[in-house]
């Protein structure tokens, strides 16, 4: 299985703080049957440049590249999780920040009620940069969102990821469930620590084939591991 949506490299943002941390995390992604990890830390254009992040993005992945030597880990490939901004799609380095390799930008959007702009960046993105939007934890907008701004993400065919945490926890779970049967939905842990946010796509798969069965659980590991090879 592949994690699509992690904080585990250390001191880069809200996440895992320390290296140690950062390899026990890895640990307990293997046990969970994880074979690939995508590293993506927050990134905001309005706290520090493009460069500057890749900088620190590098520094702390020698690190933890370092520390991983002879562990029994996933492999890893390095990304970012990009908050949305009015002018994104003209960003110059914009490549720059997508999985490693790909084409594929993971975007974090707003926490408020989306304007036509919102979309319109996400369009441009796509059509005058041949990026594809990947959209983040979609989950999490349930209830800041109407159902007509919701829907009408759902319909532009972009990957939408889905939290581990939102199928695990009841209230949550049967629009979770939905998203990942009938989107093609991107079950992603979106871990930040080994406190309260923690590595959880095994669980979240156990809870996924005993709801939708053992096929639909296949077909969204299948999914969520191909989205990079496109």
């Amino acid at each position: 299985m592949t994690d699509l949506h992690t904080h585990i490299l250390p001191g880069m943002d809200d996440g895992v703080k320390t290296v140690q941390e950062a390899v026990e995390m890895l640990r307990i992604q293997a046990e969970q049957g994880i074979d690939t990890v995508a590293l993506t830390p927050h990134y905001y254009r309005n706290n520090e440049s493009v460069e500057d992040f890749l900088a620190r993005r590098e520094a702390a992945w020698k690190k933890l590249s370092k520390a991983v030597l002879g562990e029994a880990c996933p492999s890893m490939i390095l990304g970012a999780e990009v908050a949305w901004m009015p002018d994104i799609s003209q960003w110059p380095d914009l490549e720059q920040l997508c999985y490693q390799n790909t084409k594929m930008l993971l975007i974090e959007l707003p926490m408020m009620p989306w304007s036509a702009e919102v979309f319109a960046q996400l369009y441009r993105i796509e059509n005058r940069r041949g990026i594809m939007p990947v959209i983040a934890h979609a989950d999490r907008y349930f209830n800041c969102q109407s159902k007509r701004n919701f829907y009408k993400l759902l319909s532009t065919g972009y990957p939408v990821q889905v939290s581990a945490e939102a199928v695990l926890r009841f209230s949550t779970r049967r629009r979770a469930l939905e998203l990942l049967e009938y989107c093609d939905g991107l079950l992603i842990s979106d871990c930040h620590n080994l406190a309260s946010r923690v590595p959880n796509i095994g669980p979240a798969m156990a809870m996924v084939e005993k709801k939708l069965g053992a096929r639909m659980a296949g077909e969204i590991a299948a999914i969520t591991a191909d989205i990079l090879q496109e």
